[in-house]
C-alpha cells in the first residue's frame, strides 16, 4: 500500500466514524426532544430533529468537546407550531429548551 492509499484509507475511516457518531447524536437529540414534549404535554411534530450547528467548545472540565445544536417543532394545540432547541456536548444532553407556547385547557 502506498502512502497516498494509506492516507485515503485513514480519511475514509475517520469520515465513517464521524458519520456513525453523528447518527448516534441525532438519535439522542431526537429522544431528548420527544421526552421533553411528553413531559410538558405537547406534541412532538414531524418526528424529527434538524442539525443547526456543529462546533468545538470547551466542556465543564476545560477539554475540547464536540458541540451540536438541533432544532425541532412542537405544538400545544394541534394548529400552531413552536420551536424547540436541543444542545449536546459530546454524547450528553446539555439542555432542551421550548419556545414559550400557549397552554390550552380542554376541560
Amino acid at each position: 500500500m502506498t502512502p497516498v492509499q494509506f492516507i485515503l484509507v485513514v480519511i475514509a475511516a475517520l469520515a465513517f466514524f464521524y458519520w456513525l457518531d453523528a447518527l448516534r447524536a441525532k438519535e439522542l437529540a431526537h429522544q431528548a426532544g420527544k421526552t421533553r414534549c411528553l413531559q410538558d404535554g405537547v406534541t412532538f411534530l414531524d418526528d424529527s430533529v434538524v442539525l443547526r450547528q456543529t462546533a468545538l467548545r470547551r466542556g465543564p472540565r476545560g477539554r475540547i468537546s464536540l458541540y451540536r445544536n438541533y432544532l425541532f417543532e412542537f405544538s400545544s394545540d394541534g394548529s400552531t407550531r413552536y420551536r424547540g432547541e436541543i444542545e449536546l456536548l459530546n454524547k450528553q444532553v446539555v439542555s432542551v429548551t421550548l419556545e414559550p407556547f400557549r397552554i390550552t385547557d380542554y376541560h
